[in-house]
């Protein structure tokens, strides 16, 4: 299809990747033409793929950085997302936005059957409400998402707008990442159902899954990666949590989920670190 002959207004947004246009020519070839629409100037590429046309936008004026990808409004999503993060081996990290994201977090909180199997994994959006104020060391917002039946709570990261990495805050004093996206997180607690016991297994972990992992994978239309994949991808997120997502409520400071300390000195809180959350006094509990 030649550019002049294709609109944004017409197509669907897929994702947005942080690559700017400049590298993807550099790094994959594409050419980029100069264009302008109702929004203003922008570089397009229109790429003709087995899902259907694909459109990459860069508007130039936008204060979002990275690249739009847009595909046929008719275009299976799912079908197209991963083609695309497979075409430039795009991780978590160089996804701020997607579409398959949004519509998979209003999945899990309309869907009444989805919520009663997710709840039995220990992900139960009922018990998202949270007391007292929590944070992160970036300032990055956090959204609450769902709880666990041991008071546990798990947070989104940072703006809506964008992908957001998913954090865990035990009861017991300890937090961090355990995931990129929603998507992976749920992915990790139906496939990898007690992925906290994991925390220090090194791998060959084989848990059998129940019926429930089936149905929630079903509802969701979510593929389940071997357990070591889910693993490994715990232990990566668990270990860039520090020092942008130390996690601190009117408790104080948390330690890793790993059961790392934090530093032996904090110029926030003062005071030794042993083990369990940092009181604000400079205390442990």
């Amino acid at each position: 299809m030649n550019t002049s002959e294709w609109s944004a207004g017409e197509n669907s947004p897929l994702l947005l990747m942080r690559f700017e246009p400049q590298v993807l020519t550099e790094e994959f070839g594409i050419v980029f033409t100069e264009d302008v629409d109702e929004l203003g100037p922008l570089k397009l590429a229109v790429l003709e793929r087995s899902f259907g046309t694909m459109g990459l936008v860069r508007y130039v004026d936008s204060s979002m950085r990275g690249t739009a990808v847009y595909v046929d409004e008719a275009a299976d999503l799912e079908l197209a997302h991963r083609a695309v993060v497979s075409e430039f081996g795009l991780t978590g990290q160089d996804i701020s936005w997607a579409a398959r994201t949004a519509g998979l977090l209003n999945a899990v909180r309309d869907n009444a059957r989805l919520r009663e199997v997710l709840a039995s994994f220990g992900f139960d959006v009922s018990r998202a409400g949270v007391r007292g104020t929590a944070s992160i060391e970036s300032g990055l917002p956090l959204e609450p998402l769902a709880g666990d039946f041991a008071g546990g709570r798990f947070y989104l990261c940072g703006d809506a707008e964008w992908e957001r990495q998913v954090l865990y805050a035990s009861a017991e004093g300890q937090a961090g990442l355990i995931a990129s996206s929603l998507r992976e997180a749920l992915q990790l607690v139906i496939g990898l159902p007690s992925w906290q016991d994991c925390l220090t297994c090194a791998g060959g972990v084989r848990i059998d899954l129940t019926a429930d992992a089936a149905e929630a994978s079903e509802l969701l239309s979510l593929d389940l990666p071997p357990q070591d994949v889910l693993l490994n991808r715990l232990h990566a997120a668990v270990a860039r949590s520090a020092p942008e997502f130390v996690f601190r409520d009117e408790t104080g400071e948390y330690e890793g989920l790993d059961g790392s300390s934090l530093p032996e000195t904090s110029p926030k809180t003062g005071g030794h670190v042993g083990y369990g959350r940092r009181e604000a006094s400079g205390t442990i509990q």
